[in-house]
C-alpha cells in the first residue's frame, strides 16, 4: 500500500516537471527565436537526463522492494524450518478455528489440512464444549492440559495466542506426546506400590520370627496339658470341648508355620528332578482330599525336562494351590492338574470350577492377610509366590465364570 501511494505521487511530480520544462522551453524558444532543432534539442537532453534519474530511482525502490520480498520469503522459510523441526505437531489457528498452517510432524500424523478446521481433522462436526483454542482468544492468555487422542496416546496440549503483522489474533496449538513419559510414571507407581509391599513383607517377616519360639513353646505345654486332661474320667464331660481348644491351637500353630514358610529366605537345597514324581508322590494325598469333600482330581502328566528343585517347597507349592482350586469349587466340581513344557518352560497348572476371581480380587491376590475364605490367612498364596521366586520362576493366572487357572512357569535352565 505505501509502495503504491509511493509510485503515484512520483509519477504525478514527474509529469509536472515534464510540464513546466516544455512550456519553459518553450518560452524561451519564443523570446529569443533560437533555431527549432536547438531548442528542442535541449529538451530531449533535459528530458533523458530527467527520466534517466527517474529511472534510476524507480530501479532502486523496485529493487529495495525485491529484496524486501526475498528477505520476508526467507524469513517465512526459516520460521517454517524452524516449527518442522520441533519435536511436536504443531498448527495455527485463526478465531474461525480454521488451520493458517501445520508442522511437518502435524502434517505426517493426519495429512495435508492447512485451510481446514481443526475440528474436522478430529472428526468432529463443531468445536469441543471445553476447547480451549476459543478460551485462548477470549482471554488472551496461554494454556495447557494432557489430553488423549484417536490412537489412544497422550499428548501435552498447549495453546499460545499471539497478534500477526496485520493485527488479528492467532492461536498457537502444540502437542507434545507424552505416552513414554506416562508410562514410565505409571511404571514408577508401580515400583513404589511393590516397595511399600516388600516393607510390609519385611515387617510382617521379623514379626513372624519374633513370635515363633516365643509362642510356640507355650502353646505345646498348654496342648499336652489339655490332651491329658481330656484323657481323665473326671473330664470326659468337657472331652468335646477339650478337643475343641487342642484344633484351635493346632490351627493356630499352622498359621505360625505358615508365617516361618513365608519368611523363610534360607539358601534351599535343589536338585535336578521331574516335577511329575513330586506330583505322583502328592497325588494320593490330593485325591483323598477331593474324595473327602465330595471332588474329583484329573492328573494329565506331559513330558517334562528334570529342573532344580526343592521337593519340600514344590510340594508345598502344589498343595496350597490344590487345596485353593478345591475350596474354590461346589461339590461335584473336578480339579484337573497339568505339566507340559511351552516357551522353553515347565509349566505347572491347576485348573478348577469355581466361580472365578473378580476383578477387585485379582488385584490384590498375592498380597499378605488378604483372603477370600472365611477362614483363611491370607499367607498361603503369598507363600507358593515366594517358593515361585525362590525357583527363578513366574505364577500368573486367567479367570473367568466357572473357571480359573493357576500357572506355575520354571525356566527350564534355573
Amino acid at each position: 500500500m505505501i509502495e503504491k501511494k509511493m509510485f503515484t505521487h512520483l509519477f504525478i511530480v514527474f509529469g509536472l516537471v515534464l510540464g513546466i520544462i516544455t512550456f519553459l522551453f518553450d518560452r524561451w524558444q519564443d523570446t529569443n527565436n533560437y533555431p527549432f532543432l536547438y531548442s528542442w534539442t535541449i529538451v530531449i537532453l533535459s528530458y533523458m537526463i530527467f527520466g534517466g534519474v527517474i529511472g534510476h530511482l524507480l530501479k532502486k525502490t523496485f529493487n529495495e522492494q525485491k529484496r524486501q520480498q526475498e528477505l520476508g520469503i526467507e524469513e517465512k522459510n526459516r520460521l517454517h524450518a524452524l516449527l518442522n523441526s520441533l519435536p511436536g505437531l504443531m498448527i495455527v489457528l485463526d478465531e474461525e478455528f480454521k488451520i493458517r498452517f501445520a508442522n511437518r510432524n502435524y502434517i505426517m500424523k493426519y495429512g495435508e489440512c492447512e485451510g481446514k478446521y481443526c475440528y474436522e481433522v478430529g472428526n468432529k462436526k463443531s468445536p469441543c464444549n471445553d476447547c480451549l483454542v476459543k478460551k485462548s482468544f477470549t482471554c488472551e492468555l496461554p494454556f495447557s492440559r494432557e489430553e488423549v487422542f484417536l490412537n489412544n496416546r497422550f499428548y501435552d496440549v498447549t495453546f499460545q495466542p499471539f497478534r500477526d503483522i496485520d493485527g488479528s489474533m492467532l492461536v498457537i496449538r502444540t502437542l507434545y506426546d507424552i505416552t513414554e513419559r506416562k508410562e514410565a510414571e505409571q511404571e514408577l507407581s508401580r515400583l513404589h506400590s511393590e516397595m511399600s509391599r516388600l516393607e510390609r513383607l519385611n515387617i510382617v517377616g521379623q514379626m513372624a520370627a519374633g513370635i515363633a519360639h516365643e509362642i510356640r513353646n507355650p502353646m505345646t505345654t498348654v496342648r499336652g496339658y489339655l490332651q491329658l486332661l481330656g484323657e481323665k474320667m473326671e473330664f470326659q464331660a468337657l472331652r468335646t470341648t477339650l478337643d475343641l481348644m487342642v484344633e484351635e491351637l493346632d490351627r493356630a500353630n499352622s498359621i505360625i508355620t505358615e508365617f516361618l514358610s513365608f519368611v523363610r529366605n534360607s539358601p534351599m537345597e535343589s536338585h535336578y528332578q521331574n516335577i511329575n514324581d513330586i506330583l505322583r508322590n502328592l497325588y494320593p494325598l490330593l485325591e483323598a482330599d477331593a474324595y473327602s469333600q465330595n471332588k474329583k482330581i484329573k492328573y494329565e502328566a506331559g513330558e517334562t525336562p528334570d529342573i532344580l528343585l526343592n521337593s519340600k517347597e514344590i510340594s508345598q507349592l502344589i498343595l496350597n494351590l490344590c487345596r485353593n482350586g478345591l475350596e474354590a469349587m461346589q461339590a461335584g466340581g473336578t480339579l484337573k492338574l497339568s505339566t507340559y513344557i511351552a516357551d522353553q518352560q515347565v509349566v505347572f497348572s491347576v485348573e478348577d470350577e469355581g466361580s472365578g476371581i473378580s476383578g477387585e480380587a485379582s488385584e490384590k491376590l498375592g498380597t499378605p492377610f488378604f483372603t477370600t475364605k472365611e477362614n483363611g490367612t491370607g499367607l498361603g498364596l503369598v507363600t507358593c509366590y515366594n517358593i515361585a521366586d525362590r525357583h527363578k520362576a513366574k505364577i500368573d493366572f486367567k479367570s473367568s465364570s466357572g473357571k480359573t487357572t493357576f500357572f506355575v512357569r520354571f525356566p527350564v535352565t534355573a
